[in-house]
């Protein structure tokens, strides 16, 4: 399918947490919380002239729900990546949109924990925590946008399926690939493949993903203009 699951967003959900949001598409859920900009514990971690970014990726039998991440599906939720290479992905694709330089000397911390997995959760988790670092106030050069896209090969045809649950995901005959795009010009930022993929099938994901995600970047500005409105009137009616 080329359609998107019901997105739903909570901004500001954690209390103790410079930012926050729950991002959820379909029944994939995950919370986002983002520290900092802070001063580092460990002196080694500073840099004199920019902020250093850390991600922490949560996931595990703790996560509850009916298709939570401890069941058999849990290797649909890094396409064999482990947490290690999965913080580094997500922190390299947060380096590069984030304006690092307004924040020498300090350390940005973003904690990201799987609530429920369906499918498509490292581009949950990239939305999540952007839309966290957007809730603490940090400066960003563009807002990037996560998608996933699954190819189910059938013979010498190739079927493409845009955010798929995580029965899709499951089975040999398949690849998925992650974008990140950029929504200044929604060019590619990163990339995150597994399985064999051909070149014009990478060409449609491609652009697939540059038109999903303009749905996904309206959608959070839209969660961001109701968080100010309702911010605003609180102000005002206090």
């Amino acid at each position: 399918g080329s359609i998107l699951r019901p997105l739903s967003c909570e901004i500001s959900c954690l209390s103790r947490a410079d930012g926050s949001a729950k991002f959820s598409a379909g029944q994939t859920s995950v919370l986002a919380a983002v520290y900092g900009p802070a001063a580092p514990r460990v002196a080694q971690r500073e840099k004199a002239t920019e902020a250093v970014i850390g991600v922490v990726f949560k996931h595990g039998s703790k996560s509850g729900g009916s298709s939570s991440v401890g069941s058999n599906k849990a290797l649909s939720v890094g396409y064999g990546a482990t947490e290690r290479e999965i913080e580094r992905f997500i922190t390299g694709t947060i380096a590069e949109c984030v304006v690092v330089k307004d924040y020498p000397r300090t350390v940005i911390e973003v904690v990201i924990q799987i609530l429920k997995a369906d499918g498509g959760v490292i581009s949950v988790a990239i939305n999540s925590a952007i839309v966290a670092l957007m809730d603490a106030g940090i400066s960003m050069r563009s807002i990037p946008v996560s998608t996933t896209l699954l190819v189910k090969h059938s013979g010498i045809s190739s079927e493409l399926r845009l955010d798929p649950t995580a029965e899709e995901e499951i089975g040999t005959d398949c690849a998925a690939t992650i974008f990140v795009t950029d929504s200044a010009n929604y060019g590619v930022v990163s990339c995150l493949t597994s399985g064999i993929i051909s070149q014009d099938s990478y060409l449609s994901c491609i652009e697939a993903s540059s038109r999903a995600s303009k749905a996904v970047i309206a959608f959070m500005r839209l969660a961001i203009e109701q968080k100010v409105t309702r911010e605003v009137q609180t102000l005002w009616s206090s």
